[in-house]
């Protein structure tokens, strides 16, 4: 349940991140880690599945968590 829970996971790719990003990341699982288990809680966190299942369901995700994946894209972009 704990790996679940960490959603921290979700749309890293294993690289170094900069100071702000990682601050992007915890707000990902704060606003994100519900949506996960709603929609994608069958896939490992980790995996570019789950990446997938959080496009693929967008739409239905909480507002909260679709401004946390936006800014945390704009923010890799960046970075």
């Amino acid at each position: 349940m704990l790996l679940r829970s960490s959603l921290i996971l979700v749309l890293t790719t294993g690289a170094a991140l900069a100071e702000p990003v990682l601050a992007d990341r915890a707000v990902l699982k704060q606003y994100c880690t519900g949506d996960y288990l709603t929609y994608c809680g069958n896939l490992a966190p980790d995996g570019p599945e789950v990446q997938a299942c959080f496009r693929q369901n967008r739409a239905k995700l909480s507002p909260n968590c679709q401004a946390a994946i936006t800014s945390y894209v704009k923010a890799q972009r960046k970075g």
